[in-house]
């Protein structure tokens, strides 16, 4: 392995981006988040691909600096785990490995003691249900906030009472530099701070694009992504949440909710299809299933092909170059 891995940013708030982790800054993530969670791993079973930072982080890199052994799995090209394994074992999930994921700890648990780390996007929707049915001894979750540029940020803990609101505990080499009181963008700082391409050293801080309460030094609460947090008609939305609710719904990957500027209600948004099978009708249908209120879409239309990221979320900023016609105006 060379001394330094390049990853692309998935471009979810932007055009993708080149930046520079050191082998030395991933083995260190590696044994911070493995020596406090799991440090008698004997094997992983990564669904996060290594192109990504999470899976060479955690998967590639977590086994050679851990010596377990490495399963390389994917639910989409179903690259399933064999189960034959002993000790510990660590399953790196993203949000597709939870449609697989109670199938596996119904055959693992009981069996083997068992850690699930989720990262690289928000929880599915019915995630939290998972966590409650297996959560306990022998079967613990984790979720880890952090991105491209900054590696690994915070953990937190999933359990039974776990809710979608739970705060998140900044990990120990990580400073935070957002101020108390009213909610800002998380900025920290931390000495794994990714290089971006071209520059000759990383910045000693980063400003993320989450929105974050801060409830003392240690301690933050997610909000959203700055760049997906809109207000229709005095109505906070999520875009990049409804997007997720809305994927699951309608069993669709390719679907992007993107941000518009609207005369009327000050801000809106649209929604991008990639997939010509899923009609306009049945994404307003999908509503209904929704909270009461939830904004609708200025716009519903199809585009030949968007783009997803290594972990399969929509690439939104690629959208407007691929848009081929408007299949719906709601007004």
């Amino acid at each position: 392995m060379s001394a330094e891995q390049i990853f692309h940013t998935s471009g979810s708030s932007g055009a993708p981006r080149q930046w520079l982790r050191s082998r030395a800054q991933m083995e260190q993530e590696a044994r911070l988040i493995y020596q406090r969670w799991a440090p008698e791993v004997s094997e992983i079973i990564s669904f996060a691909p290594v192109s990504h930072s999470y899976g060479q982080i955690l998967g590639e890199t977590g086994a050679r600096v851990n010596g377990a052994a490495l399963q390389l799995c994917s639910f989409e090209q179903q690259q399933l785990p064999t189960l034959a394994g002993h000790g510990q074992c660590v399953i790196l999930a993203i949000a597709s490995t939870w449609k697989l994921l109670p199938a596996l700890l119904k055959r693992l648990a009981g069996q083997r003691p068992l850690l699930v780390m989720h990262s690289a996007s928000m929880l599915p929707p019915g995630a939290l249900a998972v966590v409650q049915q297996f959560a306990g001894a022998q079967v613990r979750f984790i979720e880890v906030l952090g991105s491209t540029e900054t590696g690994a940020i915070a953990v937190r803990e999933l359990d039974a009472s776990s809710t979608p609101e739970q705060p998140w505990t900044l990990l120990d080499d990580v400073q935070l530099l957002t101020p108390a009181g009213q909610p800002a963008p998380l900025e920290i700082a931390s000495p794994r701070i990714a290089c971006e391409q071209g520059q000759a050293c990383a910045a000693p801080s980063h400003c993320c694009d989450d929105l974050v309460q801060v409830l003392d030094p240690r301690q933050v609460q997610w909000l959203g992504r700055v760049s997906s947090l809109i207000k229709v008609n005095g109505v906070r939305l999520d875009l990049a949440r409804l997007g997720a609710e809305l994927g699951t719904l309608l069993g669709c990957a390719s679907l992007a909710c993107v941000p518009l500027r609207d005369g009327l209600r000050g801000e809106a948004y649209t929604i991008v299809l990639g997939d010509s099978s899923v009609s306009s009708g049945a994404v307003l249908a999908a509503f209904s299933h929704l909270t009461p209120g939830t904004p609708r879409p200025l716009h519903i239309h199809h585009v030949d092909h968007l783009p997803l990221s290594a972990t399969g979320k929509p690439q939104a900023w690629a959208a407007a170059s691929t848009v081929k016609e408007y299949t719906d105006v709601i007004r």
